[in-house]
């Protein structure tokens, strides 16, 4: 594990008392959208597409049980291609 993964779990287990709700929010290329979808189809996800329409903002509240439930989540996200996470 990185020190900035490592920093991140401190951090989320400094600021969550487990479980909780958490908010993930996702900038996703319109393109990969289906791909997102498909990978979270057990979430609910609330979409919302840019003027452009190049991109959709994706949150979706999961509750979490750890601070690495919460970074797998990221890590999952993170093979759709060209996503952002915030």
């Amino acid at each position: 594990m990185s020190d900035k993964s490592k920093q991140f779990k401190q951090a989320l287990d400094d600021h969550h008392q487990w479980p909780c709700p958490y908010v993930y929010k996702f900038i996703v290329p319109a393109e990969s959208l289906g791909s997102f979808q498909e990978l979270f189809s057990s979430e609910k996800l609330e979409t919302r597409q840019s003027k452009t329409g190049k991109y959709t903002s994706v949150t979706m509240t999961s509750t979490m049980c750890s601070a690495d439930e919460v970074m797998a989540v990221y890590e999952k996200a993170a093979r759709i291609p060209g996503i952002m996470s915030l």
